[in-house]
């Protein structure tokens, strides 16, 4: 009998294999599916939709699986959903940062699929810029410029990539790359207003405390999926190379385990306020409530 307990047929046999040996082919696969419906996606923008559209697996974390099992379906109709001129219009610099992604008349599908008979929820989990965690459907109904494929975000900083082909009689001009030039790009948008961090919500790395990097994929799909995390108001902007301001605005209030509620949000622009004060909901906690002229503290 097969691992899966199905009957062998002489000359055939059934498998169960993992890894990146069996991975690889299916994700070229769904990335092959993906162009044919729609040949405008760029290299970043591809990983973005397969991630975005995975399907979540419990206990692990994004160090572990990723943003989940591929999707097949989920991320070809994510893709077809879009324009197909996007590589196209990015190559000319005809599409600025927030400019619709979306055919004249077009909708994102229901960031849900159906296979085998159940309906799962996709993970809505981008990893972006090495260190964050973004969510929305923001990412693809409006032009996001990470998906230049010439840009390269790493923590704080950020480089545009240029290269620089063979040129002379007999070579085909923009063919043979000879190298490659690097440079700080001036005051860009990497990512629009609309965009959700959910990274914030993890907290710092531990894993014996299973937070930050550690915090298992469903989890934080679960946040995604109920609208929690920090939405971007002004996106996230740098300067000379570096990222300069991140605008957040937490629209629905943010809700950790350890007991802290923001009820009313958290708004970063010049400085940090607090409209309605900040709630330790513990059994005999501190009430604490903060307004433009100070500070006042309750008893415990």
């Amino acid at each position: 009998m097969a691992p899966l307990g199905i009957a062998q047929t002489y000359g055939e046999t059934h498998m169960m294999l993992s890894g990146s040996s069996i991975a690889a082919p299916a994700v070229a696969g769904t990335v092959a599916l993906m162009l044919q419906a729609n040949p405008g996606l760029t290299p970043p923008l591809i990983k973005a939709i397969l991630q975005y559209t995975a399907q979540p697996l419990p206990g692990f974390s994004l160090l572990q699986q990723g943003a989940g099992m591929l999707n097949v379906s989920g991320a070809v109709a994510l893709a077809a959903s879009l324009r197909t001129d996007i590589a196209e219009r990015i190559e000319a610099g005809t599409i600025d940062a927030g400019k619709s992604m979306l055919p004249k008349g077009g909708a994102v599908p229901w960031e849900k699929s159906k296979i085998g008979g159940e309906t799962v929820e996709w993970s809505r989990l981008v990893f972006v810029g090495g260190n964050r965690v973004v969510s929305g459907n923001a990412l693809f109904t409006k032009y996001q410029p990470i998906w230049d494929p010439r840009l390269v975000w790493a923590g704080g900083v950020v480089r545009r990539i240029a290269p620089v082909y063979w040129s002379g009689i007999g070579i085909a001009p923009n063919t043979f790359v000879r190298s490659f030039v690097e440079t700080a790009p001036n005051s860009q948008t990497l990512l629009t207003g609309g965009v959700v961090r959910i990274d914030p919500l993890a907290g710092i790395s531990s894993l014996a405390a299973r937070s930050g990097a550690f915090v298992p994929t469903a989890t934080l799909s679960n946040w995604a999926v109920n609208g929690s995390g920090l939405v971007l108001s002004e996106g996230v902007v740098l300067s000379e190379g570096l990222v300069l301001s991140e605008g957040l605005v937490l629209s629905e209030g943010l809700v950790l385990s350890e007991g802290l509620v923001l009820s009313e949000g958290l708004l970063l622009s010049e400085g940090l306020v607090l409209s309605e004060g900040l709630i330790v909901s513990e059994t005999g906690g501190t009430h604490v409530r903060y307004d433009t002229r100070g500070a006042t503290f309750g008893e415990p």
